[in-house]
């Protein structure tokens, strides 16, 4: 019998042990089915992926990969898209790692902006494709958190949920995937401008600044229908080249084309310019590629051209009356 004991005790162990490693195994399979990337093949097809939509509510955005890597909006005619914020994207989407899964109740989703369909609005579906004929990977977007940047996520064909580390940038509005400064220009490169209605020499020159900062809000092919009306068309003296705004009422919108007239003797091209940077173009490319497209004035300056023609001053912002004149100047870049 006493020999026993130590034989018991050693078989006693050797289960411990093997209980042991299975329920480690077990927790670790796992922690590694839930952890890991939330769209694996995406990293796969960032490459190849030829076809994207984003649906949020009643809008949609389409995006189309095109001959020469070119991404284009394919919901408007095929007006090229930001190449920059298409990449942005899909990284995005291939980096969420999976953090923690939540709920996989459906009566539950609405909790987490999860829904789908969702006729509030709040979750938005991604539907990325290599080709027509491939399947889709569909992925639902809700909540979102900054800091640290985590994402509520769960594939459309499953009910379970996960919170994901990352963020992505998948708004469905479509000034999120132009490049909509159509210009830029330094001020000095702008010499003057014309416009029927001006009233004052003061409302010619706030109208000088509109090329240094030339954007739009919505884009279209040209229409056969269009006629410019003088009343909306205004017209600048560059360094490089004519430029016009020939545009009309539209309701309450204002649409235009853009008629670019390249001349001798401007600026050279600025190259390898940053972002929010003023610039000066290829005028030739310029005219080339607004060439075919009508684009809607942003509201801003629509009201300021309706303002100029009812005689009204510029609006200026009131200054805080408890604000003294050291409150007025900017904080010191060195604390004193």
């Amino acid at each position: 019998m006493r020999r026993l004991i130590p034989i018991l005790a050693l078989v006693a162990t050797l289960l411990a042990l093997v209980a042991g490693w299975s329920i480690a195994a077990r927790l670790a399979s796992s922690v590694s089915t839930r952890q890991g990337p939330m769209l694996p093949e995406v990293e796969a097809l960032t490459h190849s992926v030829r076809f994207i939509e984003l649906l949020q509510g009643d809008r949609t955005v389409r995006l189309e990969r095109r001959q020469g890597d070119r991404w284009v909006l394919s919901d408007r005619g095929g007006h090229p898209a930001d190449p920059a914020a298409v990449r942005s994207l899909v990284a995005g989407l291939a980096q969420l790692e999976r953090e923690e899964a939540k709920t996989r109740r459906p009566d539950r989703h609405q909790e987490l902006n999860l829904v789908w369909p969702d006729p509030e609005g709040r979750a938005r579906l991604v539907r990325l494709q290599a080709d027509p004929e491939s399947a889709p990977v569909e992925v639902i977007l809700g909540q979102e958190r900054i800091t640290p940047r985590l994402t509520y996520a769960r594939r459309r064909d499953q009910d379970q949920t996960w919170r994901c580390r990352g963020g992505v940038n998948a708004d469905v509005d479509l000034q999120r995937w132009m490049r909509r400064d159509l210009l830029s220009l330094p001020a000095q490169e702008v010499l003057e401008a014309t416009w029927s209605p001006a009233r004052t020499p003061a409302d010619l020159q706030s109208l000088q600044e509109w090329p240094t900062r030339l954007e739009f809000e919505d884009v279209r092919p040209a229409t056969p229908e269009f006629q410019a009306d003088p009343r909306r068309t205004l017209v600048f003296g560059l360094r490089g080249a004519v430029l016009a705004l020939e545009g009309r009422d539209e309701g309450s919108e204002i649409w235009f084309r853009i008629r670019v007239e390249p001349r001798s003797g401007g600026s050279p091209p600025t190259r390898d310019r940053v972002p929010g940077d003023p610039w000066i173009p290829d005028w030739p490319e310029l005219a080339r590629s607004v060439s075919g497209w009508e684009y809607r004035l942003p509201s801003w300056r629509r009201s300021q051209l309706e303002r100029m023609e009812r005689g009204e001053p510029e609006p200026m912002p009131p200054a805080p009356a408890d604000m003294d004149r050291r409150d007025r100047l900017p904080p010191p870049s060195v604390p004193g």
